[in-house]
C-alpha cells in the first residue's frame, strides 16, 4: 500500500469518517478501497469480515449454569 498527504476540507473529512464508519470499517482508507475496488469476490468477501467483526445477536436468552445443569 502505498501513502499519499492530501489536504481536505474538515466537513469533507467528517463525511468521509462517518462513511467509513456506516461501512463498518475502522478507517477511511478501507471504506475508499470497497468503494473503489472492481472485484466482486473482494468485496464480498471485506464485506463478510466486516460483519463478522460486527458479530451477530442471535436474539436468544443467557442461560445459568443451574439451568443448564439440572437434572
Amino acid at each position: 500500500m502505498e501513502e499519499i498527504t492530501l489536504t481536505l476540507d474538515r466537513n469533507l473529512i467528517h463525511q468521509a469518517e462517518r462513511f467509513a464508519v456506516k461501512q463498518s470499517r475502522f478507517n477511511i482508507s478501507d471504506a475508499l478501497a470497497v468503494q473503489f475496488d472492481s472485484d466482486p469476490y473482494e468485496q464480498a468477501k471485506r464485506r463478510a469480515f466486516a460483519q463478522m467483526d460486527a458479530g451477530y445477536h442471535l436474539g436468544g436468552k443467557t442461560a445459568s449454569r443451574e439451568a443448564l445443569y439440572d437434572r
